[in-house]
């Protein structure tokens, strides 16, 4: 009977290893793509995968938006978000979308961001310019989590400062990791309020994080060849994955061990980025040599994009030629926005798998039913 319990207990475990580990055990998905239109670029994808933001451009100004930004659905295509800021704020920079549909982002006069404002976006309904703090005229929105709680950057007497938002207030966030350095931009929130993002002293950049009510942000350490040169750009909606690079390699960061991963390149890159991640622990961002190459990592292996395409118009993209293409976001169910080359013109993109990808919830239940077999195992031994 001991004998039995252990043996059941054994699968317990192997199931509990398999909802922490097996995304990564899975072979790559292939995908099916869609335009988001020529001169477009996706920026961010929802948790849940139902949203993408991206912002258009002008051929004329490089990646200038004379417009205010779109948000995407499957069911409903393109819609251009309400304009923000004064008639001055000509461009904008959608950085984020929740499950709700609420966009976060910022406008500015110019196509290098000077006077910029972060603003909120309603599900494509209305905008709104949100509070910066006394004495600061600028700021900008990079992060929201599913509760709204927004994420940025204010800047006040010629330097940043990471920040939070809500419609009504605007907080710096003052703490400091322990060797000192200013957290100056935070790139992204999880849905319990932590916050990752880049921080600045002497000897250059750290990659950081910060729990609510916590005295000290996290620094998240270095790659070889990355002391002083590291940026945190993306946290996973649990907060328990975050991405970016550290010297020349993309990494992959997780608090609850603290350990910080680089992410292999593939043959020929010289340098990437993680841009974003999610709760499976994937991985999507840019490689580069001579041109910018998108890719994604599983947990195990990364993959050009390129090569997970299907379909007839899968040979009209070109994910490895230009200087732009890029993979921004990554939503919990594998669907992917970017932009790169169609029939020779930047276009933005949405990659959906062609099956569906387990989500992290689904490991959970796997778990959880493993520890419901040996509990009742054991009152029946009883």
């Amino acid at each position: 009977m001991k004998k039995n319990l252990l043996h059941i207990a054994y699968i317990a475990g192997m199931f509990l290893t398999f909802s922490q580990w097996g995304a990564k055990a899975q072979t790559p998905p292939t995908y099916s793509i869609y335009s988001l239109g020529a001169n477009t670029t996706g920026l961010s994808v929802s948790q849940d995968g139902n949203y993408v933001t991206g912002f258009y451009y002008s051929t004329n100004a490089g990646f200038s938006n004379p417009e205010a930004g779109f948000l995407w659905t499957q069911s409903g295509g393109v819609v251009t978000l309400p304009r923000a800021g004064t008639t001055n704020h000509v461009d904008a920079s959608p950085n984020a979308v929740n499950n709700s549909g609420m966009v976060v982002g910022a406008v500015s006069t110019t196509t290098v961001g000077a006077s910029s404002l972060p603003v909120l976006y309603s599900n494509s309904s209305s905008s709104t310019v949100l509070p910066l703090p006394s004495g600061s005229f600028a700021g900008r929105a990079f992060g929201i989590n599913n509760s709204g709680a927004i994420a940025g950057s204010i800047l006040s007497e010629g330097n940043w400062y990471a920040a939070t938002f809500t419609t009504t207030n605007a907080s710096v966030l003052m703490q400091t990791p322990t060797n000192g350095a200013i957290l100056q931009y935070a790139y992204g929130i999880a849905n319990s309020g932590r916050v990752a993002g880049q921080a600045g002293y002497l000897a250059g950049t750290i990659g950081y994080y910060l729990d609510p009510g916590a005295s000290n942000a996290v620094d998240l350490g270095s790659l070889p060849g990355g002391d002083g040169n590291t940026v945190a750009f993306a946290i996973s909606g649990s907060g328990g994955y975050i991405t970016g690079y550290s010297g020349a390699s993309p990494f992959i960061y997780q608090p609850g061990t603290a350990t910080i991963t680089a992410i292999p390149m593939l043959a020929g890159w010289t340098g990437g980025e993680g841009r974003s991640v999610n709760d499976l622990g994937w991985v999507v961002g840019y490689g580069s040599s001579a041109t910018s190459i998108p890719f994604l990592f599983n947990g195990t292996s990364t993959y050009g994009l390129q090569g997970l395409l299907t379909g007839t118009d899968s040979s009209r993209w070109n994910m490895t030629s230009g200087d732009a293409n890029g993979a921004y976001g990554i939503s919990d169910n594998g669907i992917i926005t970017g932009r790169a080359l169609f029939d020779g013109v930047v276009t933005g993109f949405v990659m959906i798998p062609n099956s569906p990808i387990p989500e992290p919830s689904t490991y959970a239940l796997f778990g959880l039913g493993a520890l419901a077999l040996v509990i009742a195992y054991r009152r029946k031994v009883a």
